[in-house]
This record gives structure tokens, C-alpha cells and sequence, in this order.
């Protein structure tokens, strides 16, 4: 199904949906993409960039992470 059947696929479902509740759910789901990054979330993203830009060698790598966690550490 192309991605223009699957939105006329969704309208017409949408348009005979009575249930308050999932269409609340993807009303807050639209509202969630629309805003993108909250200002807390953008706030963390700067400052580990500036984090990284200082001092690149201080990255950790995903995999040592992933070990050091299931080793409990």
C-alpha cells in the first residue's frame, strides 16, 4: 500500500471512529510531533554536545557500556 492509500485508508477510519478516547490518544500523539524537542530535552542535547566539543575523548563507547551494565557495574 502506498503511503497515499494508507492516509485515505486513515481519514475514512478516522471519520467513523466514536471512541473519545483513541482519538484523545492521537491528538496528543500529533501534539507530541508538532512540538518536537521540549526545552528540557534541547537543554540536555546542548550541553552534552558542548560536553563532547570540549573533549571528545571522554566519549563512551555503547558496547563498554552495555558490558559494564550486565556485569553490574
Amino acid at each position: 500500500m502506498d503511503i497515499q492509500s494508507i492516509k485515505v485508508d486513515l481519514i475514512h477510519w478516522i471519520t467513523k471512529l466514536d471512541d473519545r478516547k483513541v482519538l484523545e490518544q492521537m491528538q496528543a500523539y500529533k501534539d507530541r510531533q508538532e512540538e518536537g524537542l521540549s526545552k528540557a530535552h534541547k537543554a540536555l542535547l546542548d550541553e552534552r554536545i558542548a560536553s563532547y566539543e570540549k573533549d571528545p575523548s571522554k566519549v563512551l563507547d555503547w558496547n563498554d557500556v552495555m558490558k559494564d551494565i550486565e556485569n553490574g557495574q
